[in-house]
């Protein structure tokens, strides 16, 4: 049950696309995630001075940039002042000089139908629970926020490129932790059709490839990728299972450490 409105939890901000609060949600024992504290969004390479200081204004203690090693290069991040700490995910060391990301090859040599980017989509969340280097920032990611210096729940900010895929899956996660129901967490995952007008911007986007490639993309072909369906965050969550045992075998973060994050991050 979400306790905050779309347009409480959305951030209309100027220069940083997807930007919202994912508490705000009925939780564990019918104690409510707290808000202000959990934040999500895409990339924050283009920050605007303004934008800049009304996100340094959210009290953020960390940054989760769930982008592999060339998108970070290509678009490195502006940070609000004092300068969080910021998670990177860590790139395979046979992937750390990749001169593109696999989602951005996929598209240069691989994409010509909807059912290609389809495919492609549910064959990525199928695989992120189990990739390494996201286990290893989705722990990093709850160690931080059971052991970060303040008692009090840190403000924590997740993103990747567009702040859908990635950053879901591991918004997911915390939800799932907290006792958000599958319902919610399915319902906040799909706030991305609301909070960003993709049929505004797939069809430039599809020109841009088009040109950069050298052959003809359609903007329907590239809607998979751009787009959110229930079926995609789904193959991540049923990858992850019981979100307890995944994190307590998988990830091997203790139930003490569980049990920190939950009493920081649920209200009562």
């Amino acid at each position: 049950m979400s306790l905050l409105s779309f347009d409480d939890r959305n951030y209309s901000f100027e220069t940083i696309y997807n930007f919202r609060d994912f508490g705000g949600y009925k939780g564990l024992d019918g104690r409510a995630v707290k808000t202000g504290r959990l934040f999500r969004s895409a990339h924050l390479s283009a920050l605007s001075p303004e934008d800049l200081s009304e996100i340094g204004g959210l009290d953020i203690n960390l940054v989760v940039d769930l982008r592999h090693a060339p998108e970070r290069a290509k678009q490195p991040s502006r940070f609000p002042t004092p300068t969080p700490h910021v998670h990177e995910y860590p790139d395979a060391p046979d992937k750390v000089d990749a001169k593109v990301a696999p989602h951005e090859a996929f598209l240069e040599h691989e994409l010509y139908t909807a059912a290609d980017a389809h495919g492609y989509m549910i064959g990525s969340y199928t695989a992120r629970p189990h990739d390494p280097g996201f286990q290893k920032i989705f722990a990093d990611t709850l160690h931080f926020m059971a052991e970060s210096e303040n008692e009090a729940a840190a403000g924590v900010l997740v993103h990747c490129a567009a702040g859908k895929d990635r950053t879901g899956t591991l918004c997911a996660l915390i939800q799932g932790l907290l006792g958000v129901s599958r319902d919610d967490i399915l319902a906040d995952y799909m706030m991305t059709l609301e909070s960003v007008d993709i049929d505004k911007i797939i069809g430039p986007a599809a020109e841009m490839f088009s040109k950069r490639y050298g052959r003809q993309i359609d903007a329907n072909a590239i809607w998979p990728m751009f787009g959110v369906t229930p079926e995609f965050l789904n193959a991540a969550l049923d990858g992850m299972g019981d979100m307890e045992t995944y994190a307590t075998q998988t990830l091997a973060v203790k139930p003490s450490t569980l049990a920190k994050i939950r009493t920081r991050y649920l209200i009562g």
